[in-house]
């Protein structure tokens, strides 16, 4: 095991952008093309386009949220075979925020419930968040004991997170 963490360290020990400009610009690209974007649609707003169509909508939410489970399983998977509990963290990330993704296609108005609910509006962002506190723990520094306690959890917290999400889901079609 103390081989498998040190190997991990130095995996994770990633030169920082001082020493390699490109990584630097690539970072400042992909901070500065939302900020422009914003920009634009606040200047020109008549070239913000508004298209709502319900149908489609239930359609892009259920993908979004089947590539989010394929990815977090699969990530899942990995952090299995590696014992790394970051990258389980990580996968709780995709899991979690496609559970709610999924809800709020479900709730999509007109398509299954005939009008729009609070499940609908609060969806995204209660996923989001739950994903986000996910992120944030896995870019934290884990020592060998916090680790061990997230990896031996970690079936605890799929359980949770399913059944949670199997209530959810519950909860939603018993509305329709």
């Amino acid at each position: 095991m103390d081989n498998q963490v040190c190997a991990n360290a130095r995996f994770h020990a990633l030169p920082s952008p001082a020493t390699q400009p490109v990584r630097g610009v690539v970072w400042a690209i992909h901070l500065l093309l939302p900020l422009l974007g914003l920009w634009l649609l606040l200047a020109q707003p008549h070239i913000n386009v508004f298209w709502q169509h319900n149908a489609s909508h239930f359609w892009l939410i259920l993908l979004v949220a089947g590539v989010n489970v394929a990815l977090g399983v699969l990530i899942s998977e990995a952090s299995r075979r590696r014992q790394d509990a970051r990258l389980f963290l990580v996968s709780m990330v995709f899991l979690s925020s496609a559970g709610f993704f999924f809800l709020h296609g479900l709730a999509t108005p007109k398509v299954i419930l005939p009008t729009g609910s609070i499940g609908f509006d609060l969806g995204q962002q209660v996923g989001l968040t739950i994903a986000s506190a996910f992120a944030f723990a896995s870019a934290l520094p884990l020592r060998e004991q916090a680790a061990k306690a997230v990896l031996g959890a970690q079936h605890f917290v799929r359980g949770r997170w399913s059944g949670s999400w199997c209530s959810g889901v519950w909860c939603r079609w018993s509305r329709a």
